[in-house]
């Protein structure tokens, strides 16, 4: 069970650039986040959808498990690599920029 999850929502560009940013995304940026912390065990990247229609919308959402107890440590580890992680313009940085949250384990299991 993972101890720490990060969780990033991102956004392309625009519908057209869905393909080129998924393809950089999965086959760039995942594992440069990998390199930078380790201690990650999975990942899993998910397409938002309206729940009224069904539809997809464009804004995704990777869901980081991170064996790393100490979120401080795992989020350290991430911004000190961060600099180096390669762009792309198919990220949406202006209108829908990215967001990261972070979740420590409270212990408590179903």
């Amino acid at each position: 069970m993972a101890n720490t999850l990060l969780i990033a929502y991102s956004s392309a560009t625009s519908e057209a650039q869905i393909p080129e940013m998924t393809s950089w995304y999965e086959e760039t940026h995942i594992p440069e986040v990998r390199a930078a912390i380790p201690s990650i065990s999975n990942v899993t990247r998910f397409q938002l959808s309206d729940p009224m229609t069904g539809e997809k919308i464009n804004r995704f959402v990777a869901i980081y498990e991170i064996d790393e107890a100490d979120v401080a440590a795992a989020a350290g580890q991430l911004f000190s690599a961060a600099a180096g992680f390669t762009p792309t313009d198919a990220m949406d940085r202006e209108n829908e920029p990215s967001v990261l949250h972070w979740a420590g384990n409270t212990g408590y299991v179903l």
